[in-house]
Order: C-alpha cells, then structure tokens, then sequence
C-alpha cells in the first residue's frame, strides 16, 4: 500500500470507531499524541500530510490489543493450544513476523493499562526475548503501529510493512463488531502463556521481568548515579545527558540516541534504540523504543511539577 493510499485511511479509521494517529514506522513523533484530539478536521488535515507515512492506533475502551512478541512459530504455534477461540476471531495485524497482534473489544472488568506474561529468553542468551502483552487504553499513552511501513533501514528504504490476515483490519471491520474477551479471561489466558514458556525446553524467566498489571509506560527511575552509553560507547552522566539533550534541541540537531544499558536489561546490545528527548516545561526524557517505556528522572515526594506532568499524560478523554 502506497503511502498515499495509507493517508486516506485516517478518515474511514475514524468513522469505524478507532483513534487515528499519524506514525514513523511504530512510533508516533506528535507532541501530546496520547491526549490530542482526534476528529474528523483533524483527520483530513493529516490525510494532506506527506511527511507521516504510517498510521498507529491509539488504544481507547473498548479495544484491546494481544500482542504475541513470540519470535519463535514453533512456540507461536503451541501457545495457539492455550489460546481462547476468540482471539483469532479478531483482526490480526503482521508487522514482523511470526510476532503477531490480536485486536478485539475488551468487556467485563476494569480496564487496564498493560497486562504481560515475564519475559523469557533462552539460556546463554539475551536476545531474543518472549511475552505476551495485552493493552485497553487505561491510563492512556499507548498506540499500535497498523498500517503502513513497519521499519525502514539506515538508507530509508522500507525494511516490513504492516499485514492484516485475510484482508480484515480496522479500515473494513468497525469497532463495535470486532469479537468481545473478558479480563477475567484474558488474565487467565496470559497465566496459561506464563506456564507454556517457563516449561519449554531452553527457554529461562528474565528475573527484571514483572507478570500481571502495569500501570504506565512512563517510569521515574533516572538519578544521579545512572550511567547512560551512546552508540559510540561514549559514557554520560544525568547532569551530562540533560545539557547534551538540550544543547541538541536548542540548536534544532537531531536528538541524540543511547543504548538500553541504562535499564539493567539483560538483551541490551550496543545498538542504540533509544532517544533522548529534551524541552523548556518538562527537561530530559529517554524513550526506550524496544519496551515503549518513556524513562524520567526521579521526583522528590510531591514535586507538583513531576505531579502535573503525570496528570497530563494520563488525561483521559471526559475527565
């Protein structure tokens, strides 16, 4: 699908019940994505946008997205004994395959943010890694990359390209007739994922790992003692990361990107996929684009600026 055909897609996403928002392969660059508002003005402006070539689906009540990071179609294919019927009723979306998405309408229950399995890898190894991670739009600040380039390569050329089995996919399949999961089904299903992965042959829990309910994608979790690394190897201090992030931006250079050592993640390499980011109202920030975690420093108790910033990245609609 040429990126022309994907832009005229934002309106048709619309009517069918979901939000729109426009992408660079899996990410969204826009300020404020989780809160902006998203209507039929808005769509048709970014339909005459060139410069976005890929569309993300924000995820809002009541849909729910299963994502099965299992790059492995041996273990994809036994974990298809322990999934409901359900889930393949729903739309699924190929982005790099054999990892796979499920997106379905959750009812029953309150919802959440993330649930996920641990993640698991293979003995000896740190990469890659497996999970099964659920998403339903509680707390905001999540979107799925779904139509357009997946990836590109250093040169621009466009590496994977989003699929849809089947030919269904939110821009032919509304919103309010994608099949319904409970939570209580859901939690029971991921459970059944926990024991399928912890018993395979090989296969070892990455003790960082947590299983169940997570609130957010953002963490207060830089201090002074980090150490950050950057692709060259060249080591920074927080106090160095936030003048670097900021001297960049002042300047109107690109941001700088560091490696996830910083995270104590076992499959962290030298390849650095992460960006640091930098502004006048909120200072530094790391977006790690493997976990989708934004990464901030660590407030003192009732810092109302480390309080406001929480309360408008987890605004939700209505409230």
């Amino acid at each position: 699908m040429s990126s022309d055909s994907v832009r005229k897609l934002f309106p048709q996403l619309l009517t069918n019940g979901y939000v729109p928002i426009p992408n660079r392969d899996k990410a969204c660059m826009l300020p404020k994505w989780p809160i902006i508002d998203v209507n039929e003005e808005q769509c048709r402006r970014w339909t005459r946008q060139s410069r976005w070539p890929a569309i993300g689906l924000r995820v809002e009540p009541p849909l729910l997205v299963i994502d099965f990071d299992i790059p492995d179609a041996g273990i994809l294919k036994a974990l298809e004994d322990t999934t409901p019927s359900v889930v393949f009723e729903g739309l699924e979306r190929i982005g790099n395959a054999p990892k796979t998405a499920f997106y379905l309408r959750m009812v029953g229950g309150e919802v959440f943010h993330k649930l996920s399995t641990h993640r698991y890898m293979f003995q000896g190894t740190t990469k890659p890694t497996f999970a099964v991670e659920a998403f339903s739009g509680g707390g905001g600040g999540k979107q799925m990359g779904s139509f357009g380039p997946h990836s590109h390569d250093d040169a621009g050329n466009v590496l994977k390209i989003y699929q849809w089995v089947g030919g269904r996919s939110p821009a032919n399949v509304p919103l309010d007739q994608l099949p319904a999961i409970s939570r209580d089904e859901l939690s029971a299903f991921l459970d059944e994922v926990d024991r399928v992965l912890l018993g395979w042959p090989g296969l070892v829990k990455d003790e960082l790992s947590t299983r169940g309910e997570h609130f957010h994608d953002h963490e207060y979790d830089l201090t002074d003692d980090t150490i950050f690394i950057d692709g060259d190897g060249a080591e920074y201090s927080l106090d160095d990361l936030t003048a670097t992030a900021k001297a960049l931006h002042e300047l109107k250079q690109p941001q700088l990107r560091i490696t996830g050592s910083f995270t104590n993640d076992p499959s962290s390499s030298g390849s650095p996929r992460c960006k640091v980011h930098w502004s006048k109202q909120h200072g530094v920030s790391v977006v790690d684009f493997k976990t989708g975690i934004t990464h901030h420093p660590l407030g003192k108790a009732g810092d109302p600026e480390i309080q406001k910033l929480f309360n408008e990245i987890f605004k939700t609609k209505g409230e």
